[in-house]
């Protein structure tokens, strides 16, 4: 039996005061922002800090002669679990699920659960982290000699067999296709007749039911193989798959880093929706929430395990604890991963510049060959940074103590003081600086060696921003496999005909699918002007509260998924501003032609097609005909309301899509489109309700703003309220927040009573928009 223990726990952050939290729950968010913590940008200006999480729960008769422990599925970071005062689990790594095993120890009637948990140290990573016991935790009550571990993997597929693992005795297995048991037998290998396959098109799912006298066990899984070789590529289920990739971080935006299930089933859905049929868990392993999900919706996912290794990024981070913990973590997140089949690669590092040496090449090594023992049937890789590499044979760079590590805090930052950026931040900036060149400059001699000794020890090579690299490697290395493990999406065109091109090239892997808090404002392009700390990247081609934008389009083009053309408008309320810029963002675009104040003012076009000439129209008067360059031609067209509208031409000019934007009215009003209008009373369903300001047809405004609040009764409550920039003042755990560019979000979640929450959002001279969502 599974319970849910996620109610009722009392919260304290060091010296405040306690309240009751319902899990998952993200301390950081709490925490206020400061210019000069030492987490700085990396974590949006967070700070990390010391808290406790206490609960009490009471327990039947028979429950300390069973199997009791408690799975939590991830606290960030340094965990201590204590039992009635006693410890009984430690965990450093904030991204690997731990099991605390309480048989023997929990007793009848009431117990007292502590869990301490020390994200203090910071800086301690490249991004934000969140802090607390940010995933769910579950009680799992189990018969002494009941089912043990299941793992199943898929042995053929004509006919589909699949192996069944477990160390139980005397167990039956049944396998079922919804309501219908389709196959019997005992663990091992069972035939499965008419299978139906799994695959990202067809995310076809059985449920595998393991029995014994006193216990049985579910477990989701599909039916699929894998292949891979340079000559036919990556092979599901015997066809070659290219991977339409995105790189994600593990935070669900306003939310913080909450795992809710709900919002990792919402960013793969949108994902879905974008084109993306793969997911890289950049920089650490995925959630069961989200591999479920991806299970579920079909996209292939590359978990990754580490960021770093034995050479710091930032000075409290994984590297300090690596050597004796690897082994651990490794083997936790492979366990997880290996029933779903949505999981297609695992990745043992990210920009590991460790491996230009001799050392870092040995610990490839032994990653690649521990992860084989585990898990034979998927692919290891890992995202090789070649132009890090190669600085890293220089000595450029590469983090250097002049003293031995001290696990203490780090004196106060002074405002004036600058970082001296090493390893991924050093190769981050690097980029800003140096942009297209970043292209060329890993390429050649120096870029081969630099990866070419760890390239043999994994069974696909990944490389971060080196896609000049495939031409080269493809003919001096004809067995030599690769996949663009992250890579700018302004450079997909090129990128995506080596795709094409080269099987032993199996997909790309853009930075980023959806936006994320933390190293923040490394992709805005925004005015200089804007108010508060940068708190998100603003990298993501979907942004902070799920909007598809003009990148996402972008690269449905260039991968072929559309034939009508994008038609986009740079803010025009911004167009005599000074801009940030960033080496990870082409546009600003957004699809909108209602700028009022801008007539005459000149507005950037942008349209994206792979048709051969595109036209552009306003209030069909021709502005212009062009010939997209890399899928995209710019326009200048003065500002003049009415009607927009790009149309794709043929090789004989004929229409053969079309796309406009129509001017909005004069009146504004506040859109509210919930996304669910009833949630189950479980404490944990979330409804996402977007708010955007239109005129009375529902036609965008993104140049008005208002100043949001949000009122609720009911049994649900407020969860986050924000929108998508990146630089704020404000945060996402008020009740009133401002739109940005005429959008917000609302997050709700259900209570643990049914009935009818009523949800009203006001601001100054709109009229009030409300919704009832049922909790059932």
């Amino acid at each position: 039996m599974i319970f849910d223990f996620n109610n009722d726990w009392l919260f304290c952050r060091q010296d405040g005061e306690p309240k009751t939290v319902t899990l998952p729950h993200d301390a950081m968010l709490e925490e206020p922002r400061q210019k000069n913590c030492h987490n700085g940008k990396d974590c949006g200006y967070f700070p990390g800090g010391k808290y406790s999480y206490e609960k009490h729960f009471a327990v039947p008769q028979e429950y300390p002669e069973q199997k009791v422990s408690i799975l939590f599925d991830g606290v960030y970071q340094n965990a201590v679990v204590y039992l009635n005062g006693e410890p009984v689990a430690k965990h450093r790594y904030g991204y690997t699920e731990f099991t605390a095993d309480i048989t023997g120890k929990v007793r009848k009637g009431e117990n007292f659960l502590r869990v301490t948990v020390d994200n203090s140290l910071e800086p301690n990573c490249r991004w934000y982290t969140g802090s607390g016991i940010y995933r769910p935790v579950h009680l799992m009550v189990k018969p002494k000699d009941g089912v043990r571990p299941v793992k199943i993997r898929t042995v053929s597929i004509a006919p589909a067999v699949v192996e069944v693992q477990t160390e139980t005795e005397h167990a039956a297995v049944e396998i079922w296709d919804g309501a219908q048991c389709v196959a019997k037998g005992a663990p091992g290998v069972i035939e499965i007749p008419q299978a139906k396959l799994w695959d990202a098109e067809h995310p076809n799912l059985y449920t595998c039911v393991i029995k014994t006298e006193n216990d049985e066990e579910s477990v989701p899984f599909g039916i699929r193989t894998l292949t891979w070789s340079a000559k036919t590529g990556l092979c599901v289920n015997g066809k070659t798959v290219k991977l339409r990739g995105g790189c994600i971080h593990h935070d669900n935006g306003i939310l913080g880093a909450c795992g809710f299930a709900d919002a990792e089933e919402r960013r793969i859905r949108i994902m879905k929706k974008a084109g993306y049929n793969a997911v890289r868990c950049a920089h650490n392993p995925a959630s069961r929430a989200l591999l479920d999900a991806c299970d579920r919706l079909g996209m292939y996912v590359m978990d990754e395990a580490f960021d770093g290794w034995y050479t710091p990024k930032t000075y409290h981070d994984y590297s300090r604890i690596f050597a004796e913990n690897w082994q651990d973590d490794l083997t936790a997140m492979i366990a997880k991963d290996y029933s779903h089949p949505s999981v297609i690669l695992y990745s043992i590092g990210n920009e590991v510049s460790e491996t230009a040496c001799e050392q870092g090449v040995q610990t490839a090594e032994q990653m690649t060959a521990l992860a084989h023992a585990l898990d034979n049937t998927r692919p290891v890789t890992a995202g090789i940074n070649v132009l890090l590499n190669v600085y890293n044979q220089k000595g450029i760079g590469v983090y250097k103590e002049t003293e031995s590590y001290k696990p203490e805090p780090l004196p106060p930052k002074k405002q004036e003081e600058k970082k001296k950026e090493s390893g991924s931040a050093f190769f981050n900036m690097v980029m800003q600086h140096l942009g297209p060149l970043m292209f060329y400059m890993s390429k050649g001699k120096k870029g081969d060696a630099a990866c070419r000794a760890v390239a043999e020890k994994l069974d696909i090579l990944g490389l971060n921003y080196a896609a000049s690299r495939y031409e080269e490697d493809c003919l001096t290395y004809p067995n030599r496999i690769m996949v663009g493990s992250e890579t700018i999406i302004g450079e997909l065109p090129y990128n995506w005909e080596q795709v094409k091109k080269h099987p032993a090239v199996i997909g790309d892997f853009a930075w980023a699918a959806i936006d994320y808090l933390g190293e923040a404002g490394i992709g805005q392009m925004i005015p200089q002007d804007t108010p508060g700390l940068p708190i998100a990247a603003g990298s993501g081609a979907i942004d902070l509260t799920g909007n598809i934008t003009a990148e996402a389009y972008f690269q449905q083009t260039v991968w072929g998924l559309r034939k009508a053309p994008y038609l986009g408008v740079r803010p025009l309320i911004w167009s005599h501003k000074k801009m940030t810029g960033s080496a990870w963002r082409m546009t600003n675009a957004v699809e909108s032609w209602t700028w009022p104040g801008c007539e005459g003012q000149k507005a950037t076009v942008e349209v994206y097609s792979d048709a051969p000439l595109v036209a552009l129209y306003c209030n069909n008067r021709l502005i212009g005909k062009k010939k997209p360059k890399k899928y995209c031609a710019i326009f200048k067209a003065a500002y003049c309301p009415g009607t927009l509208r790009a149309v794709a031409l043929d090789a004989d000019g004929n229409a053969i899509g079309q796309a406009e934007l129509k001017t909005a009215g004069e009146e504004t009003k506040i859109l509210l489109s919930s996304e669910k209008t009833v949630i189950h009373a479980d404490g944990q369903e979330l409804c996402f309700i977007p708010i955007t300001l239109t005129d009375a047809n529902g036609i965008w405004k993104p140049a008005k703003e208002a100043r949001l609040s949000i009122h609720m009764d009911g049994p649900a409550r407020l969860q986050a309220l924000g929108n998508a920039a990146t630089q704020t003042t404000e945060t996402y755990t008020d009740n009133t927040h401002s739109t940005w560019l005429g959008r917000a979000l609302a997050v709700v979640r259900a209570g643990t009573k049914p009935g009818t929450a009523h949800i009203t959002i006001t601001a100054e001279g709109y009229a009030p928009q409300s919704v009832e969502i049922r909790i059932v």
